[in-house]
């Protein structure tokens, strides 16, 4: 007795007439859809597509279980690693802003003329005495310390905000 199971399957598949059999669970629509994005490769599909008209032995059904398994952890680390991302984003916008309003009140410049590539003594006009002001007042802003060696690379607005950024995210690791 053969115990293979046949997909054959004329028309497009699809997550709910994939798997006529029971063996086969249906895939959560995450799952089901997941791709690897630069070679739109939907993998479930892909699998099912490779095997259609020809039995399916044993060891398939379980290896797809697992495929959609792996799928749905790999799903959910990378919703994980997008929130991430856009948390770390969005807190480097609000050190930006904040550093742009340091950087405006203590220069006296329009806040257009702060961006992330300004250069602080180039563009923005800062002298000697204006960055050491700047420095004790993004100090006191974000209650950080920024040490003398630090100052020095920081000459551009966006290596304060990765400066200031690494700081507060180590400050926070200190205090957990």
């Amino acid at each position: 007795m053969n115990n293979s199971i046949l997909l054959n399957n004329s028309e497009p598949l699809t997550n709910k007439q994939s798997h006529k059999n029971p063996c086969f669970a249906t895939a959560s629509p995450e799952v089901w859809d997941f791709r690897i994005d630069c070679y739109r490769y939907q993998i479930c599909k892909q699998w099912l597509q490779a095997r259609n008209g020809f039995p399916l032995n044993k060891e398939d059904i379980p290896r797809y279980q697992r495929i959609l398994m792996i799928l749905k952890e790999l799903a959910q680390l990378m919703e994980e690693i997008k929130t991430i991302t856009q948390s770390n984003q969005l807190k480097k916008v609000k050190v930006f802003e904040k550093v742009q309003n340091v950087v405006v009140e203590k220069l006296g410049i329009e806040p257009e003329k702060v961006t992330p590539i300004a250069n602080f003594t180039r563009d923005l006009g800062a002298d000697s005495l204006d960055t050491l002001e700047l420095i004790v007042a993004l100090e006191e802003t974000f209650n950080i310390e920024i040490s003398n060696q630090a100052t020095t690379k920081l000459v551009t607005v966006q290596q304060t905000i990765d400066y200031i950024s690494q700081q507060l995210e180590l400050n926070v690791e200190l205090a957990n």
